[in-house]
């Protein structure tokens, strides 16, 4: 929701002024979509990190939404934990209600008490805050700054099964056995 440049820092007191000025269903809404948008950054950068291109990333986030993007957390994380164990459950078991009614503020389809949508951004923003400091920690890079583009992949080939290498001994040009090294 709000452009890269302006900085984490930023973007979030952006949200808490929404609160702070009692527009608390534009703050969730904003926390939701910038959560979004952070765990979307995040995967890149895991992305890149296993050594795919920013082609393949693009391709792989491509209009993916909160629910995509959680599914794809593991096959990506650099310890492949789910994201609710690095947010933390005291604050995880809130975030999937908040997309919920974010979507249904968006579409039209319910209105929340201004209460309810207070408490769910603040425990959107709080995810936000875990999920950005834990990145930096563990993967030495702030995804929410501007990520150089990798156009070579860096992809490492590790066969499933190395059994057919060892039971059929190499054979040279003349079909000839060749010596274990």
């Amino acid at each position: 929701m709000y452009p890269i440049k302006l900085g984490f820092d930023e973007a979030l007191n952006r949200i808490n002024a929404l609160l702070k000025n009692g527009h608390n269903a534009e703050a969730l809404v904003t926390s939701v979509f910038t959560l979004e948008k952070l765990m979307r950054r995040c995967l890149r950068v895991a992305i890149l990190a296993r050594g795919f291109t920013s082609k393949h990333a693009d391709d792989l986030l491509d209009r993916k939404g909160f629910y995509d993007l959680k599914d794809l957390w593991e096959v990506f994380d650099v310890d492949h934990r789910q994201l609710h164990s690095i947010i933390g459950n005291a604050n995880w078991q809130h975030v999937p209600e908040a997309v919920t009614m974010r979507n249904k503020l968006v579409h039209g389809q319910q209105v929340y008490n201004q209460e309810k949508c207070e408490t769910y951004a603040k425990h959107t923003i709080a995810a936000l805050k875990k999920l950005h400091s834990t990145i930096r920690n563990d993967y030495g890079t702030d995804p929410w700054a501007t990520l150089t583009r990798r156009t070579k992949p860096k992809l490492e080939w590790h066969p499933v099964n190395n059994s057919l290498s060892e039971k059929q001994p190499a054979k040279n040009k003349k079909g000839k056995q060749t010596r274990k090294k």
